[in-house]
């Protein structure tokens, strides 16, 4: 009896352990001067095929219906036609090294374009720089986890940008292209189970019409093209995508930091940082910042009293951090955390979250660097 309560106890204490600790996310090289087919060959390589099916299985099992199941077939047999190049052939390449179906990993990459609750903040501190930082909530946040990473995108041996993304993920939801701006992605709207597939399948009809970007694609090809934050926020605003969403911008000079709230067709609004009227920085959950967000997924308003407990002067990647890891703007299904500065590449940081529901307090921290 008593070595079964011993071993429970060491169970328990080993789960909590894994449960309640912050690891920075694997990183690797992302080169685009591979063969797209090939760009994945090297970071599958350290993912266990049993780990990728069984992270297919639980997400498409559970969301996706049955009757959707055809439709992303004709997708996938259609590829050629319908997914721009290169996404096309890294989605080939990478179900032909992992042996999904190319269907399934279609369907992943829609997913993500449909169900991520995020809070994202930009902020200018006094001396003019721009932080940004996000946390990338998710239903699936165990596996998720293990399928985070930090991608260095290269050309020409040069990186052009860094992101977080998913295994398998064409798009890019989180980046910094180093001395210009930096892009998060926000879903716009509820993202519930009951409705997502329904958005997507309106989103089809985007890509049978031709023309619409995926909402996640768009932030890729901004990092690969511009190379300064008033382009980038121009290219945001302006090309037609299959869902809408948030983008937040930051940029390296004061006053650049932007929530684009977009509908499929154009910019909807753009909330820009002025600081010189009070509004140092700008919060985005999942919700229109003119509307007030809903009683029961309320993250932006403690968000807000966080940073203004901070204060401008205290503006920097820990102040950030902290915020970000604070209930209830940090949740259970919280994946991870990423802060950077555009104006100081070094600053890209990214952390896989093992957290509990943390209690830091932000106002009782000391703001050193990150």
């Amino acid at each position: 009896m008593w070595k079964g309560i011993v071993i429970l106890v060491i169970w328990v204490g080993i789960v909590q352990g894994e449960r309640n600790h912050t690891v920075a996310a694997p990183r690797y090289r992302f080169d685009l001067d591979t063969p797209p087919e090939k760009r994945w060959d090297h970071i599958v390589k350290d993912w266990d095929d049993k780990l990728l099916q069984h992270f297919i299985n639980e997400t498409l099992n559970d969301y996706l219906p049955e009757a959707v199941i055809p439709i992303l077939e004709t997708i996938a047999n259609a590829a050629d036609r319908l997914i721009p190049s290169p996404y096309r052939q890294e989605m080939e390449g990478f179900a032909k090294n992992t042996g999904l179906k190319l269907s399934d990993v279609i369907a992943l990459n829609l997913e993500y374009e449909f169900m991520t609750f995020c809070t994202s903040i930009v902020a200018q501190n006094s001396n003019g720089q721009i932080w940004h930082g996000r946390n990338m909530d998710y239903g699936f946040v165990d596996a998720l986890r293990n399928m985070t990473i930090i991608a260095d995108v290269t050309r020409n041996g040069k990186v052009i940008y860094t992101g977080t993304t998913f295994v398998g993920f064409c798009g890019m939801l989180t980046g910094m292209r180093p001395n210009a701006f930096s892009i998060t992605v926000d879903a716009r709207g509820s993202g519930s189970k009951a409705d997502w597939w329904k958005n997507a399948l309106e989103a089809f009809n985007a890509l049978f019409i031709g023309g619409a970007s995926f909402s996640s694609f768009l932030p890729r090809e901004v990092f690969e093209s511009e190379t300064n934050y008033h382009d980038a926020v121009e290219k945001l605003s302006k090309r037609q995508i299959i869902a809408p969403v948030y983008y937040i911008v930051g940029g390296v000079k004061p006053g650049e930091g932007a929530v684009i709230t977009r509908d499929r067709l154009k910019a909807k609004d753009v909330w820009s940082l002025d600081p010189d009227n009070g509004r140092w920085y700008v919060v985005e959950t999942n919700y229109d910042h003119w509307l007030p967000p809903p009683s029961g997924d309320d993250r932006r308003d403690p968000a807000n009293k966080f940073m203004k407990a901070v204060g401008q002067k205290n503006v920097n990647g820990t102040a950030i951090y902290d915020v970000l890891s604070t209930p209830p703007v940090y949740r259970s299904a919280t994946v991870y955390t990423a802060v950077m500065s555009a104006a100081d590449p070094s600053t890209y940081k990214c952390w896989t979250r093992y957290e509990f529901l943390p209690t830091v307090k932000p106002w009782t921290e000391d703001y050193n660097e990150i």
